[in-house]
């Protein structure tokens, strides 16, 4: 009995001198697992580059011709819709790039061109990510011709009640190259980035050769250079 009358006290007395959180404590809360990298980004913004041509006289619609300054640039607006490759949970991963570009030259000369690409990326903190990539390029140009065509039944835009059916002929040339761009990304939210990038095209095959009007000198645009631009993505 002396014993147990002994341990007592002292058993009281190791628990005063215990913080009350160890005679409490909780288990640790389990981490949440980080959230699924995305598998889908669709992004949409702008970008200078190269459009050189020179000045030319291009048909109207109403048989006359009017003249077409010469370029040297251009800004396009740009977007693209891209693929995540490797699904990998440390964002240091292999992405598909769709770019497309549409370049705001006017309603005369009129660019539209593609960049599918592949696109390396890594991780350089937890918010931002450089990329890497190569892409091939196609351009189509076109100029009006100062024809005018109408949609008949079947055709794409055909409208049987209402609307125009009539549209402006145009000649098209399409050139191909390729080249490489390096783009920061920043994670503004969980599926919201911004991105800036800047690269380097050049065509191995320049849409040349047209020519708008019997008087005119075969025309050429010339798209090679270098490029910069800033875009607003959504990640999915």
């Amino acid at each position: 009995m002396s014993v147990t009358r002994a341990m007592r006290p002292l058993g009281l007395l190791v628990s005063a001198c215990l913080p009350a959180p160890a005679l409490g404590a909780e288990p640790p809360l389990e981490q949440e697992a980080p959230p699924p990298p995305p598998q889908l980004a669709v992004e949409v913004g702008g970008t200078l580059s190269p459009m050189r041509h020179p000045a030319t006289e291009v048909p109207t619609m109403r048989s006359r011709v009017k003249t077409v300054s010469a370029r040297n640039g251009a800004a396009r607006l740009s977007g693209g819709i891209h693929f995540n490759l490797l699904r990998d949970f440390d964002r240091s991963d292999w992405w598909w790039t769709n770019g497309i570009d549409w370049y705001l030259a006017g309603g005369d000369v009129q660019v539209l061109a593609l960049r599918p690409g592949l696109e390396k990326r890594f991780s350089l903190t937890r918010n931002v990510t450089l990329g890497v990539s190569a892409f091939g390029s196609a351009a189509e140009v076109s100029l009006p011709t100062g024809q005018i065509g109408q949609a008949q039944p079947g055709d794409p835009g055909y409208s049987p009640i209402g609307g125009s059916n009539f549209y402006e002929g145009r000649m098209r040339k399409w050139g191909f190259g390729a080249g490489g761009l390096a783009a920061v990304q920043v994670r503004l939210g969980r599926y919201v980035h911004a991105r800036v990038h800047g690269g380097y095209t050049h065509y191995f095959a320049k849409p040349d050769g047209l020519q708008p009007t019997p008087e005119a000198e075969p025309f050429t645009v010339s798209l090679d250079g270098p490029f910069a631009g800033a875009l607003l993505g959504l990640d999915l």
